[in-house]
């Protein structure tokens, strides 16, 4: 499981194996805990939050990923412990991702299978979607036929950019954009609810790919597709595309069609939108439900979660990486 600690001047300490949250002003016998042997990640947001130096060794010495960031969930660093000894595994990811020809085999597939779950996502709203979301699923089609040919990097870059274009620009068609103020997708700061949404959900989907590239050896800072930027988690970006639109975006599509958030559960302040803390942590529970579906993988021909998903996918793209798989094949859904 995942825990989020974001309350300021929360106090998180070892208690044999346990891990106690002692909030400032609570009575001791309210304090929470949670057994250590149950956490894949802790999150902990904003610099309120502190933890006791034997729970980070602790944490990190079981392999727990442990994360600092800021309240606005602009990621600050995280404390990794014993790395990978595949060291084979890292030397040939860079090999393949500084070779153009290599590193587009992969960025390829996985581009067109985003391209792919976006229209997906599209098609089942097909009674709502109108002209403008028509036109966007032709797109949507045309383009993912073009990326998985794309002659070079910066031809299926146009792809997924064309692509995503068309896509956003049809999403307001899909729940009432006026009242929740949406006119298309803007990245930092979110300056409505529904990009705030799809940011948030975006990183902590970032952060369990990050998480699962380290686990089996991979640098997620260098990838196939995203360029290489200093502070930037390339592959795990790449990785991310085509979870986005099954993961992130359809969850928070069912949020506002079903009215399970409200404009009132927002607030702004200098062009910038955020969620009230009963949101954020709704969302996040939201999130991690969205994980424990089950979706039948193609490859495999199983009902895995998507959070399996996520790890199969990342153990595939590195069998790609060390030529164990012959291609790269995104998870597509139906």
């Amino acid at each position: 499981m995942r825990l989020i600690v974001d309350t300021q001047g929360a106090q998180l300490r070892k208690d044999g194996e346990r891990l106690l949250i002692h909030r400032r002003g609570e009575e001791k016998s309210r304090d929470e805990s949670v057994p250590l042997n149950t956490l894949e990640q802790v999150i902990l947001s904003g610099q309120g939050v502190s933890a006791t130096t034997p729970l980070l060794f602790d944490l990190v010495q079981r392999g727990i990923d442990v994360v600092f960031q800021s309240q606005h969930e602009r990621f600050g660093f995280r404390l990794v412990g014993p790395q990978s000894k595949h060291s084979a595994l890292r030397v040939r990811q860079i090999q393949v991702c500084t070779t153009p020809v290599a590193a587009l085999a992969l960025a390829r597939p996985m581009i067109a299978g985003k391209l792919h779950n976006q229209a997906i996502l599209l098609r089942r709203y097909r009674d709502t979607l109108g002209g403008r979301g028509q036109t966007a699923l032709r797109a949507l089609v045309d383009q993912q036929t073009r990326a998985a040919q794309a002659p070079d990097a910066e031809a299926l870059r146009g792809h997924e950019g064309s692509g995503a274009a068309a896509y956003f620009a049809a999403l307001p068609g899909l729940f009432d954009a006026a009242a929740w103020g949406f006119h298309g997708r803007a990245y930092y700061p979110p300056p409505d609810p529904v990009n705030a949404l799809l940011s948030l959900g975006y990183t902590l989907l970032l952060n369990d790919i990050v998480s699962t590239l380290y686990r089996l050896g991979l640098d997620p800072m260098v990838g196939v597709f995203h360029t290489l930027d200093y502070g930037r988690p390339s592959l795990a970006l790449d990785l991310e595309e085509e979870f986005r639109p099954i993961i992130v975006d359809m969850l928070v599509l069912r949020l506002l069609r079903q009215q399970l958030l409200t404009p009132g559960d927002f607030s702004a302040q200098a062009g910038r939108c955020t969620l009230s803390d009963d949101a954020r942590r709704f969302f996040i529970a939201q999130y991690e439900e969205r994980l424990t579906v089950r979706v039948r993988h193609p490859a495999w021909e199983q009902q895995l979660t998507y959070r399996q998903c996520l790890q199969r996918q990342a153990e595939h793209l590195a069998r790609c990486i060390l030529g164990r798989d012959a291609a790269y094949t995104p998870l597509l859904i139906g």
